[in-house]
């Protein structure tokens, strides 16, 4: 908010009115819907914040920001409590640690076990891993976002010490080709490892979950001193919404392999799962990969008319991100398209180019858990996963002259037989199967 007072008063108002204007949105009004308020008056408070952070030049940005919450219900490995919580933690403004971005990944760590990530070897650490910085760029007076190696260029006193790591190999390439070094990368293993980072965080979600009783969701900005040692200012805190712990469940033991759809040890997210699914909805990664973006939007749209056809119990299946707005890396339907459906499974496809974002802690992530929509991340090239989508039953026929957009999404109806989607959430397994038909 720079510039002549009339000209910030202007820009402030502008802001009110389009978050006022945001409450007549598809995603809200569906919201409302769901939960008996449409006919209802709703007023709505708003709440004006200051921004955290410190001046760089002409950049304004905290250290660091990030979503914590005090139980963590996507745990990736069997030795993880899900009472330690987990967080997911950003350098620079918290609007991507809270967003679903696009093209890059926010850090996510189980407190418990903060060095313990879901990934198979360096390389993956570093690919799947910050590049882009979101800061307020006071010149401009717009938000903007900026590669980390382009603002290390101009920003001298980031504190990249305590926050990333040197990568050695790429620093050398990049002194080959002539690109200015070292060539740094946002692990957050120093704040880890060399401050009381884990403990402070810990302890803030233990002392807020006792006050509220109940699981927390928490936003934060975090201002380090010289050592490295972590100041935190609490910019939200609200009751965690979760699918919840349905009780015991009991996957089935020497399951056929032609019964099983998929199988995967983690990365499934509501606690434990027992649903029975009546209708799959699953878009076809060979032919959306062939698609232009206008198409992809086009089978975004009619994957929104499919789910809202019938109130059976729907599995959505797709490549890469649902909810995504790159339509490169995902499937770009609304949350309101997809509002409807019982469990959402994004497989990783396409040579790695449509990978799950595990956005723990994202807004879009808060929309699956407040309206109870069970979550799988699948990863066929693991060898902790398994995924047989041609073993899936009772597909509608398409016609001969269906259209490519018609041809991307396959439907099966399996209502007479249910599949069946369980997750233990202790063994930290699920398994979407075939049950034998007990009329036969």
């Amino acid at each position: 908010n720079q510039g002549a007072p009339e000209q910030r008063l202007a820009e402030l108002e502008n802001a009110i009115r389009q978050v006022y204007a945001s409450s007549m949105s598809e995603d809200a009004l569906v919201y409302r819907k769901q939960r008996g308020l449409d006919q209802r008056e709703e007023p709505m408070a708003l709440l004006i914040q200051r921004v955290n952070g410190r001046f760089h030049g002409r950049y304004y940005l905290p250290d660091a920001a990030g979503v914590g919450v005090s139980r963590n219900t996507f745990a990736w490995d069997s030795n993880m409590d899900p009472k330690a919580g987990m967080v997911r933690l950003v350098m620079g403004l918290g609007t991507r640690a809270v967003d679903r971005i696009e093209g890059d990944h926010a850090c996510v760590m189980a407190l418990d076990h903060p060095g313990r990530q879901p990934f198979r070897n360096p390389d993956e650490h570093y690919r799947f891993s910050q590049h882009l910085v979101d800061l307020l760029d006071l010149q401009e007076g717009h938000l903007e976002t900026r590669p980390l190696s382009q603002l290390l260029e101009t920003v001298s006193d980031l504190p990249m010490a305590h926050m990333g790591e040197i990568d050695r190999a790429a620093s050398a390439r990049a002194e080959q080709i002539g690109l200015p070094g070292p060539v740094w990368r946002l692990t957050f293993r120093p704040l880890v490892q060399a401050s009381s980072f884990i403990q402070r965080l810990s302890s803030l979600l233990s002392t807020l979950e006792a006050g509220y009783q109940h699981p927390v969701d928490v936003e934060f900005t975090l201002h380090l001193d010289e050592h490295g040692e972590p100041a935190f200012n609490l910019v939200q805190c609200r009751p965690l919404a979760t699918i919840g712990e349905t009780g015991p469940v009991t996957l089935p033991e020497h399951l056929p392999a032609e019964r099983e759809i998929f199988r995967t040890q983690g990365h499934f997210m509501g606690g434990n799962i027992n649903l029975a699914i009546e209708r799959v909805i699953r878009v076809d990664a060979a032919v959306y990969a062939s698609l232009n973006t206008n198409q992809r939007y086009e089978v975004a749209r009619r994957v929104g008319e499919i789910v809202r056809e019938s109130s059976k119990s729907t599995l959505l299946i797709g490549p890469g991100r649902w909810g995504t707005s790159s339509p490169e890396l995902g499937v770009p339907v609304r949350f309101a398209d997809i509002a409807g459906v019982s469990a959402l499974v994004e497989v990783s496809e396409n040579a790695g180019d449509m990978v799950p974002d595990l956005s723990y802690g994202s807004h879009f992530f808060q929309d699956l858990v407040e309206t109870g929509i069970a979550y799988v991340a699948l990863f066929p090239e693991s060898d902790q996963c398994c995924y047989r989508p041609d073993l899936l039953p009772g597909e509608i026929s398409q016609p001969d002259n269906a259209s490519d957009i018609e041809r991307a999404v396959r439907v099966y109806v399996t209502d007479q037989t249910p599949l069946q989607l369980t997750g233990d959430v202790v063994r930290q397994e699920l398994v979407c199967y075939r049950p034998f038909d007990p009329k036969q």
